[in-house]
């Protein structure tokens, strides 16, 4: 189908832009967000395929600075984002036979593959690459994404909740990362009644050297499962079975549409009025996907 080729299309451009940003020598722009890695190559191993480009440029990045990747929330991704996990076991397997890590998604599977060497190490100044940044600095862990959301949204304060769901980390590595960070001096800690809200310091050397924040901050992680959904989406025969199928699928995402602050489709219509109103939002889905 045209609208769902159009999509397909807008997320290439977009995993393209991010590579681009990251450092792989491909044609093409690069993004201004906030790079999360994590569901970079997700999105990658799942859509990739479609075009070589991205996919060998990918592997080459991670099989050269793949240690920057979260094993444990790469798994947390991958199971939020859905797909076909073969195509991510099979993109890992790639990575470790290219002599990158080994991570457990591949299920301890190795595939040789032969690296282009085009990837150069960009300037992590960039603010879209500030989550590397701080992960070179303060280790893969909870401590640096959660500097980076923090870092990205430099005037907001967040439940120790919100920042587990951003960072897609449990609550209990989220506690104990904000109190080291605060025994650090790095984050402010206000309590108000039982809650505790995070901010970060106000301390201007710190905010210096964390330089400009990336603008805006976008959820890459419920953004790709929503267009990886849509993609899989198989469009019956029956035009009534598809309405019926489509809302199904609309009403299961909506959580996922409204952490990714997508626009969301025309729910209230009913019958062929509805498939009208699909096809309308994989449109706008499709504008708000591409770079």
């Amino acid at each position: 189908m045209r609208g769902a080729d159009s999509l397909r299309d807008a997320l290439l451009d977009r995993l393209a832009a991010q590579w681009v940003t990251l450092g792989v020598a491909i044609t093409g722009p690069a993004d201004d967000t906030l790079v999360d890695l994590e569901a970079l190559v997700v999105a990658t191993a799942l859509a990739g395929r479609d075009e070589p480009r991205v996919y060998e440029g990918a592997i080459d990045w991670c099989a050269r600075y793949g240690t920057a990747v979260n094993a444990a929330r790469l798994k947390a991704v991958a199971g939020e984002m859905g797909g076909d996990p073969v195509a991510l076991a099979e993109f890992a397997a790639l990575v470790a036979g290219a002599g990158g890590p080994r991570w457990p998604v591949a299920g301890g599977r190795s595939l040789p593959h032969a690296v282009r060497g085009k990837v150069k190490l960009p300037d992590l100044l960039a603010p879209a690459l500030l989550a590397w940044r701080l992960r070179s600095a303060f280790g893969v862990a909870a401590r640096a994404d959660i500097l980076a959301v923090l870092a990205a949204t430099p005037d907001q304060a967040y439940p120790l909740a919100d920042l587990a769901r951003l960072t897609r980390s449990t609550k209990r590595n989220v506690t104990l990362a904000v109190r080291a960070l605060a025994m650090a001096g790095v984050v402010d800690v206000d309590r108000a009644g039982n809650e505790q809200r995070v901010r970060l310091t106000r301390h201007a050397g710190f905010r210096g050297w964390l330089g400009r924040a990336p603008v805006p901050l976008v959820d890459w992680t419920a953004r790709y499962a929503v267009v990886v959904a849509v993609l899989g989406f198989d469009a019956a025969v029956s035009p009534v079975v598809r309405t019926i199928e489509a809302r199904a699928l609309v009403a299961r995402l909506l959580p996922a549409i409204r952490r990714a602050d997508l626009p969301a489709p025309e729910t209230t219509m009913l019958g062929e009025a509805f498939t009208e109103a699909f096809d309308a939002w994989r449109e706008a889905l499709t504008a708000a996907v591409r770079p």
